[in-house]
């Protein structure tokens, strides 16, 4: 009987639990480019990550977003060659959620390219 008792405390304390997601910003950024790239940020982003990328060198990269409640659209920057600050506003996020499972960045010499992969179909 005792134990019947604490079956609404532990299935509180379980959905409590379950419901503390932290909001992410998944990100896959390839620097395809012929130069080492410094200082590279996404916004937004509350822990301010900055990242080095080397030339041919891909990483998977996650923004914090739990700070954000609103709609907008993210940034990059970063120093190129010759220190030249190169910056782009792209995509779009909503209450704080990223609506794609994750956005490919590749970054050429004179050109980021960005896709969007969508894994869920609404």
């Amino acid at each position: 009987m005792r134990g019947i008792k604490l079956i609404p405390g532990y299935a509180l304390v379980l959905t409590v639990l379950l419901s503390c997601q932290t909001n992410e910003g998944k990100f896959r950024i390839s620097n395809k480019s012929d130069y080492d790239i410094d200082s590279l940020q996404i916004s937004p982003d509350a822990n301010h990550q900055l990242i080095h990328l080397k030339k041919d060198e891909t990483v998977a990269f996650n923004t914090n977003m739990d700070e954000i409640s609103t709609d907008g659209a993210y940034s990059i920057a970063f120093k190129s060659a010759h220190n030249q600050q190169v910056s782009r506003r792209f995509g779009y996020y909503t209450n704080g959620h990223q609506l794609e499972e994750v956005i490919n960045i590749t970054i050429l010499n004179d050109t980021i390219l960005i896709n969007g992969k969508f894994d869920n179909l609404y």
